[in-house]
């Protein structure tokens, strides 16, 4: 018994296969971004980038940017001038497994360790001496001056009119 295919149900088998095939993609991508992340976490070439905040408040005389390190200690984290005008935040965060259990296998892994680094854009001319970082409870504070010292801060127009008669 041979069943007529109407062109709605014949859309519906579409729209499934169509689902069901993207779905299939979607988890084929996914599972090899996780295998060369885990190749590169082995070979120690993968760098992630920690979360960020950056507060540029127009009426502070300083950019503030708000870094997320949980478990990290200040002397672990590197901040320097890489030029003028580009600061760069280091570092490699480590799992502290005592020796004796690094056998010890882990089902899920959702803490990042390695290396990590995040490079922020500075005004042109900014000294090292200028910037201030804080570590404090896993956040980590870099400010630096909005306007580098030197610098001629942009000039205000005043726009009324003054006549003097």
């Amino acid at each position: 018994v041979s069943r007529k295919l109407t062109p709605h149900s014949q859309e519906d088998r579409f729209r499934a296969m169509d689902r069901a095939l993207a779905r299939r993609y979607v988890m084929h991508i996914l599972r090899d971004q996780r295998a060369a992340e885990e190749r590169r976490v082995r070979q120690g070439s993968l760098v992630y980038r920690p979360r960020l905040e950056l507060c540029d408040d127009a009426s502070s005389s300083r950019i503030t940017a708000t870094l997320e390190l949980p478990g990290m200690k200040s002397e672990e984290v590197r901040v320097h001038l890489e030029t003028s005008d580009i600061l760069l935040i280091s570092g490699e965060r480590r799992p502290s497994l005592p020796s004796d259990q690094e056998a010890v296998k882990y089902p899920t892994r959702e803490i990042k360790y390695g290396k990590f680094e995040r490079v922020l854009n500075v005004p042109k001319g900014t000294m090292m001496s200028t910037i201030s970082a804080l570590m404090s409870d896993g956040l980590l504070i870099v400010s630096w001056p909005r306007v580098p010292p030197g610098a001629t801060a942009p000039a205000t127009t005043n726009d009324s009119n003054d006549s003097t008669s």
